[in-house]
């Protein structure tokens, strides 16, 4: 066998996939990254970083059709066609974003460019670049032009990406001389499954080697890990670090924004013993805010403060239990119905720890702020999970049951009829960072987008004809399946006579009950929260009337 390794610019790769000089194997895996390993590929090559050698194997291959990311490839009879044995994945993002268009194919290879904050995002994004347009000089130019917005500064980011996507040189290792099957199989399965990961000593070597500063115990990573394999996604970094101080320093406040600069105080002993119990506390106070206050995904927390406070109870006094367990769900869902110019009491949350499980209960519960002098009600303006009234509607939807109604990108395999609620539907949908809402009814021309509840649909990303069509065909779905969603049968009656704005009303006053009976029945405002506590259902279909 003979190799030699030839250097190729990104483009170059692309237009080579496009005319079928590479072939994938029977035996690859199909493409299986997902938004995390995308931006991150990309943001490798905007650093000028390698991001692993395409290795091929040079032999005779016969005419054939194919898909790649969506792109429908015809490669010619070849007798020296490139049959990929490594480097699947990253042909295969390159090739999605390369082509990706809005509303069309594959949406995990939407990626945007944050030219503000100087990183890659899963789209879409307002305001930022789409890496399919910063890919191709004509795109960009016509992207700039209907962007006038963009500052000087912004402009030359545009182009300095441009030059950063194009000139890229990726090695392509080409092996030929693969005399059998046999042997081209080992060396498929040698090259994908014969490398040992880099254990943290290697790596805490190799930068004290190269003489770069080493951080004694990096505590927040195996939070975060955590998290995504319990299926409550992924922490943000800051958050998992509060996690990691709250069990670190009981008796001090918590710090509610940049808590990095307090961890690096800390002795290195102090650090492992807090990433040591810091695991089994936070998995004790994930399974009480998805078991008692049903709240399923990091996404969908109204106020993410809310868990290093829950971790900190754990650590201090073990797992929440009878009248301290329901104290806490009523402040967890308290605080959810915070106004706006509320949320300052948090603070008082994140002061030290006191007393016993039962008095630092009561003290959180007491810390929060009566609704006003009208009783809280749901805002159904708001319908993006930016905000804590868009998650706390999320968690209002979520309670009726509701179904998948068409395919999604996101939760491939699953087929329509799924509960959302089921674990591998719904945590692969909202790890992908987009919005929790789909527009539902159509949007006339030069009309401003509608700014309530009722035409959104709680589901994983689809098109809204899509969705319309499917909704108003007779007999494509069950009864119950569009209950789910709120919509009954003078509803859809609406929708079928095109009467949007009379649907959108509608559908807005069921919701508006079903979000504020649900707050309700949590958070249990007008009941006593002293001596007994009387024993009420959680879900918000048993409680009609929402107040005691």
């Amino acid at each position: 066998m003979r190799q030699r390794v030839d250097l190729y610019t990104l483009p170059h790769l692309v237009r080579m996939v496009e005319e079928g000089r590479f072939r994938v194997g029977a035996f690859s895996r199909p493409a299986i990254w997902g938004h995390r390993q995308i931006t991150e590929l990309f943001d490798s090559v905007h650093r000028g970083f390698p991001i692993g050698t395409i290795t091929v194997a040079e032999q005779p291959a016969g005419e054939e059709d194919f898909r790649i990311a969506g792109l429908p490839v015809h490669a010619s009879r070849d007798g020296q066609a490139w049959t990929v044995l490594d480097g699947v994945q990253r042909l295969t993002t390159l090739v999605g974003v390369w082509h990706h268009q809005p509303d069309q194919g594959d949406d995990r290879y939407a990626v945007w460019y944050d030219l503000d904050n100087d990183r890659f995002l899963p789209g879409p994004h307002p305001g930022a670049l789409p890496v399919s347009v910063a890919c191709r000089a004509d795109r960009l130019r016509s992207w700039i032009d209907t962007h006038p917005f963009l500052t000087e500064d912004n402009i030359a980011e545009c182009w300095r990406l441009h030059t950063a996507l194009t000139s890229y040189q990726e090695p392509v290792t080409v092996l030929s001389g693969i005399e059998s099957s046999e042997s081209f199989s080992l060396l498929f399965t040698r090259l994908n499954d014969a490398g040992v990961g880099l254990a943290r000593s290697d790596v805490a070597r190799a930068r004290k080697e190269a003489g770069i500063p080493t951080s004694p115990v990096a505590g927040e990573q195996p939070l975060i890990r955590q998290s995504e394999q319990l299926g409550f996604g992924r922490l943000p970094e800051a958050l998992a670090v509060q996690c990691l101080l709250a069990v670190a320093q009981p008796r001090r406040r918590i710090p509610r924004s940049a808590p990095r600069p307090h961890m690096d105080e800390l002795a290195v002993s102090a650090t492992r013993e807090a990433v040591e119990r810091a695991g089994p506390a936070l998995e004790v106070a994930l399974r009480f805010v998805r078991k008692h206050a049903r709240i399923p995904h990091v996404r969908l927390l109204p106020h993410p403060e809310i868990l290093p406070v829950l971790v900190r109870f754990v650590s201090v006094f073990g797992p929440p239990s009878q009248r301290p367990q329901e104290l806490l769900r009523r402040w967890v869902w308290r605080t959810a119905m915070l106004t706006p110019r509320q949320t300052s009491v948090l603070e008082e949350a994140m002061e030290p720890v006191a007393g016993t499980a039962e008095s630092e209960a009561a003290r959180l519960l007491e810390s929060v702020p009566p609704p006003g002098p009208r009783p809280f009600t749901a805002d159904l303006t708001s319908v993006t999970a930016d905000h804590p009234e868009g998650r706390l509607n999320a968690l209002g939807l979520l309670s009726a049951g509701p179904a998948l109604l068409v395919p999604s990108a996101f939760v491939a395999g699953d087929q329509p009829g799924a509960p959302l609620s089921v674990s591998s539907l719904l945590t692969p949908w909202l790890d992908s960072e987009h919005d929790l809402f789909c527009r539902l009814t159509p949007q006339p021309p030069g009309a401003s987008r509608p700014t309530t509840l009722g035409n959104y649909l709680l589901h994983p990303p689809a098109p809204s004809g899509k969705l319309l069509k499917t909704v108003t065909s007779p007999d494509s779905l069950t009864a119950s399946l569009l209950e789910g969603h709120f919509l009954d049968p003078r509803g859809i009656q609406l929708l079928s006579s095109r009467r949007y704005e009379e649907f959108v009303q509608h559908r807005d006053g069921l919701l508006k009950t079903a979000i504020t009976h649900r707050a309700q029945s949590f958070a249990r405002w007008g009941f006593k929260d002293r001596g007994r506590l009387p024993s009420l259902p959680d879900s918000a279909r048993d409680t009609p009337n929402g107040t005691p």
